[in-house]
């Protein structure tokens, strides 16, 4: 396309918009009242949000060790983006909405608008007993108080509705959804409306699922922000206050469940330590009693006071070996494959408890999902094979530390060796008395250490230290999100604007039809293009006459003028043919009308009917005879002075078709036919034939050869493209001679031209 072609759609396109410029307005209009409509009816909703911190006050704990692996790359963001998961979770939310009583929400009709009644409302709704815990319907309830009675209708579900006229609100009656009732809390006036809608528990959670937002304040934060947006403003309060509450609530019951399986742990080991504490203290006993010793001898005291601190480090070595060996136990041990494994034992070894705190971690989670998931979800058996891997790695480093704890042993043994050989001279007594209390002192202080970690334990049980401080209170920005009568507006104002445009586009996108602007069809067709004719409303097949200056007459006169000038050089007493694609296109009114034309310049026109398969001039101009040409052409004793009727109009004479023939294209093709132009062309200045239309017959093509010119007529908002398609194959055939083309009936006030200026004043007659 050319950038010519471009500039003259566009300004085709302005000038379509331009002329629908009312249709704009009317929509601008509408659509305004609707934005309006839409403002006041629409219930205001503001944004709530408040920021939490989950906070670590337990160095052991396992958030602690989840921020010693965020320093090392390898936690921090996921362990809070988790506390959101945890946050948001459809647990925690169930409980929020069951406390809160959320499956129904109640609304009350003030003007235009459903306020919502929250936390005081007028009335309750009343279901049968278990209703809200079986329903998997939503139930929609709305009532109109009238003058001596309610209106109530319920829909349940999609399908099932029934409406019902009340007396008492208060008494059961059947519905559709089962027996309900109401309890009213303050006296209902005539003409209040309500509106309730009840969901389903799964339905409810999900709503608030969706409305709350909770995301990390900013990157690698330990604060969370909630937020959500509502008309409701103090229900959204108190919805974030009572989840905070219980995600706290959940957090505690998570660490003392940790904690009483460590005390578990703990006291069954106490109890195996007390019992082998006993048996070691009874063989000293003992021992003493047997051997008379009382006290140890000052000459052991002095050997054994070199080796004390290779006992004491093989002491903790031993107690280290027993802690090690007491977890691998517990692990090994398939009843417990699904509990957590102890923690705070005052393990050494840090990779082993952060393994260990990390597997806790995660069965935690593992129990929250399970408690709202089914045994086939696949994010439970992606935990179950997390939890695998990390029981096969404490297993690993179990057997790890277990191994370097044995060497730690040999060596601190093979010291404590190099003491022993200078006890050789040690009476067997006191050797054999110091191996006893060696045995007791060690199942002592394993026994005081586990003593202590039971006690520690206990503490932590105690403790109700909350994971999550709220440091902003949920509270409710004044400034309204929506209704925002800035975007109604602009939404308004484009959909004003761009709706009619949009219809004006699609309707010249699928119209097939040639439009009242001529330019489109002069950029379609492949021949010259003569003008084009206004719509002729009064049904007049006449415009032209002597002292008229109507705007189709004008046009007829440029037409005229058009015509002269594209007239083959050198041709006299031309002959001007008329034709069309179809019926119905005004080929007979332009010819009339051009040779009414020609003839108010003084000259002798001659006006000839050859659409002899359907003759129409005698009856547009009122002829006292249909006409003989058809009798010439078919009989040689009919002369040319038969034929002319003269007209009204100085200079025009008329040669009407004359009955329809059985034979028209054979008499079309006969000599006669010839014989009569050649004799018309002396006679008249101009001879204009109104002939037959081209596309449903071939009658006009056999004129080709008597013809000079010709002018073919389309007309706007009813010739088609591919009519448009025929008429320049028929021109790239050169069927038809020097074709000009002619846009008949335009509407001069969508054709984006100033017709009529001046018409009015001019007085000229031709």
């Amino acid at each position: 396309m050319t950038q010519e072609t471009q500039e003259i759609d566009i300004r085709m396109w302005i000038m379509r918009i331009v002329r629908n410029w009312y249709w704009i307005i009317l929509s601008c209009i509408l659509f305004g009242v609707l934005g309006i409509y839409t403002y006041f009816s629409t219930t205001a909703k503001y944004t709530v949000d408040a920021k939490l911190m989950i906070r670590n006050n337990d160095s052991e704990s396992p958030l602690a060790q989840m921020e010693m692996l965020s320093m090392l790359g390898m936690g921090g963001t996921k362990q809070i983006e988790d506390e959101v998961a945890i946050l948001t979770s459809r647990d925690i939310l169930t409980q929020v909405v069951r406390e809160l009583d959320l499956q129904s929400e109640y609304r009350k009709k003030r003007k235009l608008k459903w306020e919502g009644q929250y936390p005081s409302r007028d009335l309750d709704i009343v279901y049968p007993e278990m209703f809200l815990d079986t329903t998997k319907k939503a139930v929609k309830v709305q009532i109109k108080a009238r003058k001596n009675n309610y209106l109530v209708k319920v829909k349940y579900g999609r399908w099932d509705f029934s409406k019902h006229k009340v007396n008492d609100l208060t008494q059961p009656f059947n519905t559709c959804a089962g027996d309900i009732a109401f309890k009213l809390r303050k006296p209902i006036q005539q003409g209040a409306e309500y509106y309730i809608v009840t969901l389903p528990m799964l339905p409810a959670v999900d709503k608030y699922t969706r409305s709350i937002v909770a995301a990390p304040y900013k990157k690698e934060s330990n604060i969370i922000n909630i937020s959500t947006s509502t008309d409701m403003p103090t229900r959204a309060i108190d919805f974030i206050n009572k989840e905070i509450e219980f995600y706290n609530l959940d957090a505690v019951i998570d660490k003392n469940i940790m904690a009483s399986n460590t005390a578990s742990f703990i006291e069954e080991r106490l109890r195996l330590i007390e019992e082998e504490l006993a048996v070691a203290e009874k063989a000293m006993e003992t021992y003493k009693a047997e051997h008379g010793i009382v006290d140890l001898l000052t000459e052991a005291e002095l050997y054994l006071h070199e080796g004390a601190e290779y006992k004491k480090q093989l002491a903790e070595i031993e107690t280290q070996l027993n802690l090690i060996q007491y977890i691998a136990e517990y692990v090994a041990d398939e009843s417990k494959k699904d509990a957590l494994i102890p923690a705070n034992l005052g393990i050494d070894d840090e990779a082993l408890v952060v393994l260990i705190s990390e597997y806790n971690q995660q069965m935690l989670n593992r129990m929250r999902v399970q408690r709202t998931a089914t045994s086939s979800n696949p994010v439970l058996s992606q935990m179950d094979n997390q939890l695998a891997v990390l029981r096969e790695n404490i297993i690993t480093s179990i057997n790890s530390v277990s191994k370097s704890l044995s060497i730690a042993k040999k060596d601190a043994e093979m010291r404590q060796g190099k003491i022993n050989t200078q006890r050789y001279n040690i009476p067997t007594q006191e050797k054999e008395y110091i191996e006893v209390a060696r045995t007791r002192e060690l199942k002592e202080k394993l026994y005081l250490f586990l003593y202590e970690k039971r006690e520690e334990n206990a503490l932590t049980l105690a403790s109700t230290v909350m994971p999550a401080k709220i440091i902003a209170s949920p509270q409710m920005d004044p400034t309204a999100t929506s209704p925002n009568i800035k975007i109604i507006g602009i939404i308004c104002l484009i959909l004003g604007v761009g709706f009619p445009i949009a219809v004006i586009y699609l309707y010249h996108f699928f119209n097939n039809k040639i439009s009242d602007d001529s330019r489109e069809l002069e950029r379609k067709i492949k021949m010259p293009f003569g003008g084009f004719l206004v719509q002729n409303h009064h049904g007049e097949h006449v415009a032209v006459r002597d002292g008229v200056n109507s705007v189709s007459a004008e046009l007829f006169r440029l037409l005229r003028s058009n015509i002269r000038f594209m007239l083959p050089p050198n041709t006299t007493n031309p002959v001007i043919l008329v034709t069309s694609n179809i019926n119905g296109e005004g080929k007979s009114y332009v010819a009339t009308n051009m040779a009414m034309s020609l003839a108010l310049l003084g000259k002798k026109v001659a006006l000839v009917g050859l659409d002899i398969r359907k003759p129409m001039l005698a009856q547009y101009l009122n002829l006292p005879s249909q006409g003989l040409l058809t009798s010439y052409l078919a009989d040689n004793n009919y002369s040319v002075d038969d034929l002319i009727i003269p007209s009204d109009t100085k200079g025009l004479d008329i040669l009407p078709a004359g009955i329809v023939p059985p034979n028209p294209n054979e008499l079309l093709m006969s000599d006669r036919l010839d014989q009569l132009f050649v004799e018309l062309r002396q006679r008249y200045d101009y001879i204009v034939v109104d002939s037959a239309p081209v596309a449903l017959i071939s009658d006009t093509f056999q004129l080709n050869r008597v013809a000079d010119m010709t002018i073919y007529v389309c007309r706007a908002r009813y010739t088609t493209f591919d009519l448009i398609d025929y008429l320049n194959q028929v021109n790239e055939q050169k069927r038809l001679p020097n074709i000009v083309t002619v846009l008949n009936g335009v509407n001069a006030s969508k054709a984006g031209y100033g017709y009529g200026y001046g018409y009015g004043a001019s007085n000229s007659k031709r």
